[in-house]
């Protein structure tokens, strides 16, 4: 998430104040506060915890519910009364933070009243870091310090000096946002003094060098912002009563026109039964569609049958081409029997032939020469 500027709520002394970009002071949060664009909420890095752990392929599948126990060797409280979120910062690479569910609960309640405070994040990862350098703005009696990507903390000034020691790398440079040089360098060791790149001012002057949010954000799961059901029901209402309306009176539309349809499927009904009973006045009437159906159904032909138009055609065909005349054709059962005189016996034959070409099977039966013409029967296959 990219925001310009972002400000920044935190928490002094146990309430939640909000700094603008620029500021030279914070300002108390409350119920009238109007929120810019882009507010990040810097959660007590006293009670957030962040770290970096690796995840393969196989474990992400599940992470979501794994990364308790994944990280139950590295806190000493029960996992089950912590709250985790994990944000991946490469393949394998994830950046983890935690912190008390009813620390959580507590931070969420204190500013439940405004529904735009969506990212809330460990307040010491919203420094900017760049490189090895060191990051801290002086709070106080408290500072605020970032030393990598994944790592800070919220420590008493006093003990400034000493985490710093504790680092496993000496950062190049040590950038600290305070009022008070003279204050903070006291408390450094000469090689931590020389370190120093001074910025004057706090937070306000801080954010004014930050463009990007944290890379974590703790408000997921069942700390997730609730849907803002009462302002979508705002601007919605006159859509939805609108649209309720035209489904009330769509309904009524389609159960008068159903009741419309079935008083004329009724009447079709009754037509129907007393056109059956003209063409069959006896038996009773179960469905008239169906029975007058069947009834048809045995006058007609079998599917399985050839037509037998088309073929007397064929036939007919043939015999002309020859110059011939049928003189009489006989239909039993698939086979047609076909007297016909032509010219010659050669004729007889290029008419059986002709058939065989249609795809009908064609067989010479009798053949006699009468006069100056020949008289034949074929038997035609048709079926």
């Amino acid at each position: 998430m990219r925001v310009e500027n972002p400000s920044l709520v935190v928490w002094k002394e146990g309430v939640p104040v909000l700094w603008r970009a620029g500021a030279a002071a914070c300002e108390p949060v409350s119920e009238d506060t109007v929120f810019p664009e882009g507010v990040v909420v810097g959660l007590p890095s006293d009670d957030v915890r962040s770290t970096l752990l690796k995840v393969s392929p196989v474990e992400l599948k599940h992470l979501s519910k794994s990364l308790p126990y994944m990280m139950e060797e590295q806190v000493a409280e029960d996992v089950e009364e912590l709250h985790f979120v994990a944000s991946a910062l490469g393949d394998e690479q994830f950046l983890v933070a935690f912190t008390r569910q009813d620390k959580m609960a507590d931070w969420v309640e204190q500013l439940s009243f405004n529904d735009s405070l969506k990212v809330f994040g460990p307040e010491a990862l919203c420094l900017p870091l760049e490189g090895d350098e060191c990051c801290a703005v002086v709070d106080g009696d408290e500072v605020v310090l970032r030393w990598s990507d994944a790592h800070g903390a919220r420590i008493d000034l006093s003990l400034l000096s000493t985490v710093l020691d504790s680092l496993a790398q000496i950062p190049s440079s040590l950038v600290i946002y305070g009022t008070d040089r003279e204050q903070v360098v006291s408390q450094l060791t000469d090689d931590q003094a020389a370190l120093v790149d001074w910025r004057q001012g706090g937070w306000g002057a801080l954010l004014l060098l930050t463009k990007s949010a944290p890379q974590v954000n703790l408000r997921q799961g069942s700390f997730a912002p609730p849907l803002p059901l009462v302002k979508w029901w705002g601007v919605w209402k006159a859509v939805a009563i609108a649209a309720s309306v035209a489904l009330s009176l769509q309904f009524v539309s389609d159960v008068s026109q159903f009741q419309t349809l079935k008083q004329q499927n009724l009447e079709l009904r009754s037509a129907i039964q007393d056109s059956y009973r003209k063409a069959n006045p006896r038996g009773a009437v179960v469905d008239a569609e169906k029975q007058l159906d069947r009834q048809i159904a045995e006058f007609a032909g079998e599917e399985s049958v050839t037509a037998f138009t088309p073929k007397l055609v064929d036939v007919v065909t043939a015999t002309m081409a020859q110059s011939g005349r049928v003189t009489s054709i006989n239909y039993t059962s698939g086979q047609l029997r076909l007297n016909l005189t032509a010219q010659d016996f050669a004729s007889v034959e290029q008419i059986r032939q002709a058939l065989e070409r249609a795809g009908l099977k064609a067989t010479l039966e009798t053949s006699s020469a009468r006069g100056d013409e020949v008289r034949a029967r074929l038997r035609i296959e048709v079926s």
